[in-house]
């Protein structure tokens, strides 16, 4: 019952991932923290798992759909994002010796709802500040930006990258979810890389995994069809009212996980 339940979540998850950019991590772990089936090192390995797919298939996708993307700067921002995603995979390794399950998970979700609340404050300003960044370091540093907190929180950092595109970049929301897709492929792969050469994978279902795998495959291209066709209004209104939703959602993890 509980696979059945994941996949559900990652099918879900991964669709407005690459539908409005979210990257699904950010719909995943909190959902999955929130079930309470599995501790938190696992729940982060089939997140981690989950995004990874779901990028390859949506980015394959919009390859086919001759969508219009700058790989120069996707690569630019990928190898930032490839050194964070190994920087941010350390540190929650080391705060893992630290801290207990509950109060890491606790201070994950608290970590994110803020940044959660801050993109969806900072999409949604009518006169809000952008910068057209040009500089391959400066792309880099965004990147390693991006990668750092997508690992650490274990959630591909979807809807942050949707905001650091918008404010950096000038993009709009349905331009940011194209590249927010392409750079979570790189900081997620780094992760795994990252896990395999450390021997720190975690024991899991191997059925679940394959069932969240597939469901993040199918999520994936269902995402990036949708994102191709919508336009952008319709797709700021579902990233706020996503986004919003899954803020509460880790604020109630932080709280019922410092409390207990």
């Amino acid at each position: 019952m509980t696979t059945v339940l994941y996949g559900i979540i990652i099918i879900f998850a991964t669709f407005m991932g690459a539908y409005v950019g979210l990257g699904g991590g950010v719909i995943i772990k909190p959902l999955l923290d929130l079930i309470g089936k599995d501790p938190i090192n696992i729940v982060n390995f089939y997140s981690t798992c989950a995004v990874f797919s779901m990028s390859i298939s949506s980015t394959v996708k919009h390859i086919k759909s001759k969508t219009k993307i700058d790989f120069k700067l996707i690569i630019s921002l990928s190898l930032g994002a490839v050194v964070g995603g190994v920087l941010g995979s350390k540190l929650f390794d080391y705060l893992l010796t630290l801290f207990d399950n509950n109060k890491l998970k606790s201070l994950q979700g608290l970590i994110l709802g803020i940044l959660l609340v801050a993109s969806v404050v900072y999409i949604n300003l009518k006169s809000a500040k952008s910068f057209k960044v040009k500089n391959p370091v400066c792309i880099v540093l965004v990147g390693l930006a991006l990668g750092f907190i997508a690992s650490f929180l274990g959630v591909g950092g979807g809807p942050i990258n949707v905001a650091f595109l918008a404010l950096f970049f000038s993009m709009t929301v349905k331009e940011a979810a194209v590249y927010s897709v392409g750079t979570i492929f790189f900081s997620q792969l780094s992760k795994l890389i990252t896990l395999g050469v450390t021997h720190t994978i975690p024991e899991f279902n191997v059925v679940t995994l394959i069932v969240a795998i597939i469901c993040a495959v199918v999520g994936g291209l269902l995402g990036a069809k949708m994102n191709k066709k919508g336009n952008e209004k319709v797709i700021k209104t579902v990233f706020t009212t996503v986004v919003a939703a899954i803020a509460v959602v880790n604020f109630y993890n932080a709280i019922a996980g410092f409390i207990a």
